[in-house]
């Protein structure tokens, strides 16, 4: 009788990674309280056990979801608040948004803002949903759609991604969701592949990201009309 060669299951998040990750926000200086490093813990968690089924990324290994993903998002944190700052209860808009990467860390980082995720991909739709649901988190939503057509009752303060697209059809894709004095975030790894705005907009500033435990290149680009 012949035997199937079954692939085995990656462990779940265990006290290895909640160290880890508790150690690159020591490094990244945020400030955030034990119930946030819990919060974004169980995130991470969420993204494992459901990527074995609905393939939200391609990363596999529990250390490179902290790192890559977890980290990754964080680290940008304090460029993004220092832009927001002059802005109470900013809202944010998470373009192509995925596994809620980095919208729900940023929104787990700092609940006084408002954050919407959206994503063409049903299924990705349906784990930031679920995801938002089991953290408790009141300041962010999901939604399944193309950006194209999103038509919320207002501007966006500030509009990222990650990952989605190049800038200029990031820009183009959306800039009819930013409020007047609004801004972009595009969050890349080395300049030289992508770095070019399209006519009328500017960037603002360019910011070099050192990610906790995580030697590869990551720039944040903000951009202004």
């Amino acid at each position: 009788m012949s035997s199937v060669q079954r692939k085995p299951k990656s462990e779940m998040l265990g006290l290895p990674e909640q160290t880890l990750l508790d150690q690159g926000i020591a490094q990244l200086r945020l400030g955030l309280s034990a119930a946030q490093h819990l919060q974004l813990f169980k995130y991470g968690q969420l993204i494992q056990k459901w990527n074995r089924v609905y393939n939200l990324t391609a990363i596999r290994s529990n250390r490179e979801l902290v790192t890559h993903h977890l980290l990754d998002s964080l680290a940008v944190l304090p460029e993004i608040s220092f832009a927001l700052q002059a802005t109470p209860n900013p809202h944010l808009l998470d373009v192509g948004a995925g596994a809620g990467l980095p919208g729900l860390v940023l929104a787990i980082a700092q609940p006084n803002w408002h954050v919407t995720l959206i994503d063409t991909v049903q299924k990705k739709a349906a784990f930031m949903q679920q995801a938002i649901a089991s953290l408790g988190l009141n300041n962010a939503q999901a939604v399944h759609g193309r950006v194209e057509e999103h038509l919320p009752a207002k501007g966006y303060d500030l509009i990222c991604s990650r990952a989605f697209s190049s800038i200029d059809n990031f820009i183009a894709l959306s800039e009819h969701l930013l409020a007047p004095d609004g801004q972009f975030a595009a969050l890349k790894g080395r300049v030289e592949v992508d770095s070019e705005v399209p006519p009328g907009w500017r960037i603002e500033a360019l910011h070099p990201i050192q990610v906790p435990f995580l030697d590869e290149a990551r720039h944040l680009f903000m951009i202004k009309r």
